[in-house]
């Protein structure tokens, strides 16, 4: 069963964007908003930046060839694939899996603050569009610290606020930064992405005919989006030596 999603207005229109079941409930409680399964007309994750920034992404981070990497909030697997392609043993983590499962790429059905991996399992955390969407951050945070070993690399792209301590769940830079430094990581690396923001909402207009869908329920921004910004952020878990992330 799979729900379409109508743009404002309540017309549906060809393309719109088709959620699973399981995602209906989470949609209705935080919006659009990093739905991992939505994608633009040409099959692209619909985030800011899109493939590109995630490129960049894992080249600051330097997940290399037969490194563990795990894809928090993977939804249809395209940085999966984008990673398994480049030799990195990859495996994407989502709260639902898409209709007929992200094709070719790995998948576990999983909550990003209760990984099934083993404590120092891992060689890095990519997280795109999802930290923002966690229920508690800082837990989120301490569980992606855990499942890393010593040297390994959290890789983030995301929202957050420019302007003041925050807006909703969106935090400032500074209350990110430290959330992630008492987490215990070393933060190596901060660029201010916001220029992907003004494409990436013209798009999403495009497809879904307004920004009223986007954020919703507790994740709600009252009107405050010109405060939001987006980051590319790498941070690592200290210990032995990493040539990622200067």
């Amino acid at each position: 069963m799979v729900l379409e999603t109508a743009p404002a207005g309540g017309e549906s229109r060809s393309g719109a964007t088709k959620l699973a079941c399981g995602e209906v409930a989470v949609a209705r409680r935080r919006g659009l908003f990093g739905c991992g399964s939505l994608s633009d007309a040409e099959g692209e994750p619909l985030r800011p930046g899109g493939l590109a920034l995630t490129r960049e992404l894992i080249g600051l981070a330097n997940f290399r060839s037969g490194e563990a990497v795990v894809d928090v909030g993977c939804g249809l697997g395209a940085s999966v694939r984008l990673l398994g392609a480049r030799g990195v043993a990859a495996v994407g983590v989502d709260l639902v899996s898409p209709p007929g499962g992200p094709a070719g790429a790995p998948f576990i059905v999983a909550d990003a603050a209760r990984l099934p991996f083993a404590d120092a399992s891992l060689d890095g955390v990519l997280s795109e569009c999802s930290l923002s969407l966690a229920v508690d951050r800082r837990e989120t945070l301490v569980e992606w610290f855990r499942v890393l070993n010593r040297g390994g690399r959290l890789a983030l792209s995301d929202l957050y606020c420019r302007a003041g301590e925050g807006v909703g769940r969106i935090a400032s830079r500074e209350t990110l930064c430290l959330e992630i430094a008492a987490a215990g990581f070393r933060v190596s690396r901060f660029e201010d992405r916001s220029e992907t923001l003004k494409g990436w909402t013209a798009r999403f207009i495009f497809r879904h005919g307004s920004l009223d869908a986007l954020w919703s329920g507790d994740w709600a921004i009252e009107g405050e989006a010109t405060k939001l910004g987006y980051c590319a952020l790498v941070a690592v878990k200290p210990g032995a030596s990493q040539s990622g992330g200067g």
